[in-house]
């Protein structure tokens, strides 16, 4: 009976592969919040992430907007980074509907699936979303998008960087 009900249920594959991917790519985009959190606090990268590893990155981006608006007066750039979190929340958001939500493949078309949420902090607090394979690809994009996006304003500005480092992980080192 079991069986049968999975089977009934049984979610594309091709949707699992690029939710995936999304998976993936978002712990990538986790680990880079967290060495932004540890590069502000002046920390050394490895050392921080013993606190970053146990602390939720919504968390860590609250932090690390705090430690911004007390450096927002002397440095203007802080506003790039603000935007940068704005579209990590953004990302999150969508990722932990997809992961979070109860998928159902029955009675949908082929590379579809209905993915059920619930969340008190929205207006319709449980919904119902179609997801399709085209849905999953652009959330791929739009985080592969904001690791790129990260490197570019890190070189940039100066971080990620180890703890008395001056330039970025992302700038040859002499």
């Amino acid at each position: 009976m079991t069986t049968a009900v999975l089977e009934e249920n049984a979610i594309d594959p091709v949707l699992l592969t690029r939710l995936g991917k999304a998976v993936v790519l978002w712990s990538s985009l986790e680990s880079w919040i967290a060495l932004l959190s540890g590069t502000l606090m002046g920390a050394d990268l490895g050392a921080s992430s013993y606190i970053t590893n146990s602390t939720s990155a919504a968390l860590q981006t609250k932090c690390i907007r705090a430690l911004l608006s007390v450096h927002a007066h002397k440095e203007p750039a802080t506003q790039d980074v603000s935007l940068l979190l704005d579209r990590a929340d953004e990302l999150r958001s969508e990722r932990n509907e997809l992961v979070h939500g109860i998928w159902n493949a029955r009675d949908c078309p082929p590379g579809t699936a209905i993915v059920n949420t619930a969340n008190l902090d929205r207006t319709e607090m449980i919904k119902d979303r179609l997801v399709t394979v085209a849905d999953l690809d652009e959330l791929v994009e739009q985080i592969e998008e904001w690791i790129k996006d990260y490197a570019i304003l890190g070189a940039k500005l100066g971080f990620p960087r180890n703890k008395g480092a001056t330039k970025s992980l992302f700038v040859e080192q002499p």
